[in-house]
């Protein structure tokens, strides 16, 4: 088979129709933009919802409870009966849920390999009031430096240091939502409810935070650990471990491992953040269906164009294969007439889809939705103009496949015969 003669021969028939030609390859091209274009910004809200997830909360969290908790009351029955006796609807007893010997389970997680850091939390929720306004809160009791070592608040705090928690008795930071909800500022003083005991406690505002994560920074309050036992009536108990890990991609394994060593349920970022990561995989695969529709139409275009192109040069067909060109070489002419269109469309639409994303992300479009930004994100990966290079150069080559065959099944003596 030679080569050279063929692309010559495909290069005439591409440029016999160059409008004809343009048309096939901008569709390729632009299902190869929209392609990129739509993966880059999935990956990019993903990439700094995880960015700011990672950074803003714990990689690992300690829990006060037991991930399958036994039912008691069944079990006692059961034993007495002889396991005869099912139970239904069974209310658990009242109980004060809180992880014991905290210090020796701190001490223990600390000299896990892998594990950079780790505080004692308590959390409970609180109610705010500020004037007539009432919100409810997401009340972590903290030691700021501790604190600070597992999960770097200082860099997202816009008013104030989490170490002024010290600097008064009753010392709360806010979210910056949840301070925007309540409508105070640093300075201002705030009541919180007081658990089990009524009443309300004065707070004074010391700081605001802002991550970005909106679930974040519209619940989430700090104050001194001593004051979230008093707020939440939780006595000198403790009901969270947070710890920091020099890698935040082994959480899930570090949970796994930490929780078969302290009993107590313990959860990875991800594992916490389930239902927000599982939304970002349905956004990829739905970004994948559509811009894989656009370039499976444009293939469809491609098998027209080179369908109305065989039958067009059916008497050029004929005469090459009287000179002694074999359907294989007529097959692969028509090929790589395909194989050009296919090519010419993913350098366009990777050119385009750059280019575009670029352009996207100076516009000044903020949003305020799992997280809060400014402008439009892209993650410019080579993977995703790997995966929309594919695509779009499988399609076009499929498409291409059937008027090509068909191109090298001709009989040139009818063909000719036809013509005469």
């Amino acid at each position: 088979m030679r080569l050279a003669p063929l692309f010559r021969i495909a290069w005439r028939h591409l440029g016999h129709s160059p409008i004809r030609t343009a048309l096939s390859v901008t569709g390729v091209a632009i299902g190869g933009c929209f392609m990129i274009l739509l993966s880059a910004l999935m990956a990019g809200f993903e990439s700094k919802f995880v960015d700011e997830t990672v950074e803003s909360s714990p990689h690992v969290t300690v829990l006060d409870e037991f991930r399958d908790p036994p039912d008691e009351f069944a079990g006692w029955l059961s034993e007495r009966s002889g396991g005869v006796v099912a139970v239904e609807s069974a209310h658990p007893r009242e109980r004060v849920y809180r992880i014991k010997k905290p210090w020796e389970t701190l001490a223990a997680i600390e000299a896990r390999p892998g594990v950079a850091s780790a505080a004692l939390n308590v959390v409970g929720t609180s109610i705010l009031n500020f004037g007539n306004r009432e919100v409810g809160a997401a009340l972590v009791g903290i030691d700021p430096e501790a604190q600070d070592r597992v999960v770097a608040t200082d860099t997202y705090m816009i008013e104030g240091r989490l170490s002024d928690l010290h600097s008064a008795s009753g010392a709360i930071v806010l979210g910056s939502g949840l301070a925007e909800r309540l409508g105070v500022r640093r300075g201002d003083t705030i009541g919180a409810a007081l658990g089990g005991e009524g009443g309300t406690r004065a707070l004074r505002v010391v700081g605001v935070f802002k991550t970005g994560v909106v679930p974040v920074d519209g619940v989430r309050a700090y104050t001194l650990v001593g004051l979230s036992q008093q707020l939440l009536g939780l006595g000198r108990d403790v009901n969270r471990i947070v710890v920091r890990l020099d890698d935040h991609t082994q959480a899930r394994e570090v949970a796994a491992d930490l929780e078969a060593t302290v009993g107590y349920r313990t959860e990875s970022w991800q594992e916490q953040n389930e239902n927000f990561l599982a939304l970002f995989n349905i956004q990829t695969v739905i970004t994948y269906v559509v811009t894989s529709g656009i370039t499976i139409v444009a293939a469809f275009g491609i098998l027209n164009v080179l369908i109305m192109l065989v039958l067009e040069k059916l008497p050029e067909i004929a005469m090459l294969k009287s000179m002694g060109f074999t359907a294989a070489d007529v097959t692969v002419t028509f090929l790589i007439e395909g194989l050009a269109i296919g090519a010419l469309g993913v350098l366009f639409g990777s050119i385009g889809g750059y280019w575009l994303q670029q352009a996207l992300a100076a516009v000044p479009i903020p949003m305020k939705g799992l997280i809060e930004i400014e402008h439009l994100i892209f993650v410019d990966s080579p993977r995703i103009y790997g995966v929309a290079a594919a695509v779009s150069f499988g399609s076009t080559i499929f498409a291409a496949c059937l008027p090509a065959l068909r191109a090298g099944r001709l009989d040139p003596v009818v063909t000719l015969r036809g013509r005469a």
